[in-house]
């Protein structure tokens, strides 16, 4: 798999991931998930921004 297709990946997985935050109610029983969500969309932010330094350095491998 290249590089740029990972990048595609985690793109998608970004937006799934936005769609959940966002669609989850504002309830108090939903901020432990809406947590869980933040943090993977954190994870998802450093993986994108590692993968892109990736291509920018070495070329889509």
């Amino acid at each position: 798999m290249t590089l740029k297709k990972i990048l595609e990946m985690l793109e998608s997985i970004e937006g799934q991931l936005d769609d959940a935050y966002y669609n989850l109610p504002e309830y108090d029983a939903n901020s432990d998930g809406k947590s869980y969500i933040d943090g993977a969309r954190c994870d998802i932010y450093y993986l994108k921004e590692q993968v892109q330094n990736r291509i920018d350095v070495d070329g889509d491998n």
